[in-house]
């Protein structure tokens, strides 16, 4: 998991894959993420349709690109934070909290969601699979 975060941090901007409610593919640049206490997060301010696809139907693939061919797909479910001291506590450790952020929200204004059943690949000259 860290290695798949680390190489997230490296690659910078990812792009994250959702699908409507009509079955449409939606892709979009995004940069969240965080580990604590055994899960990596993704988080989204609100309202976005980001956020109304995941929690409608969290399949979702995340791809980044490195420095030539090496590339990162992350297939995952992402389960939405709805556990109230959880949410608190993501939130506390995240950017939205920080005083100083220019990404400062009120909790009640980001969502957060968990990747679980994830299979991450590594492509490029040295493919390596994650699973967590």
């Amino acid at each position: 998991m860290q290695e798949v975060f680390d190489l997230l941090d490296k690659f910078g901007v990812y792009h994250i894959a959702t699908v409507d409610k009509d079955g449409k593919p939606h892709v979009r640049p995004f940069g969240s993420k965080m580990i604590l206490d055994g899960k990596f997060y993704i988080s989204c301010s609100l309202p976005k349709n980001v956020y109304d696809q995941l929690a409608a139907n969290g399949a979702t693939e995340i791809s980044a690109c490195g420095q030539g061919m090496e590339w990162l797909r992350i297939c995952a479910t992402a389960q939405e934070v709805t556990d109230t001291a959880e949410k608190q506590k993501v939130f506390s450790n995240s950017i939205y909290a920080a005083a100083d952020s220019p990404m400062k929200r009120e909790i009640n204004d980001v969502a957060f969601f968990a990747l679980t059943n994830v299979t991450a690949t590594l492509h490029g000259k040295e493919p390596k699979e994650f699973k967590w």
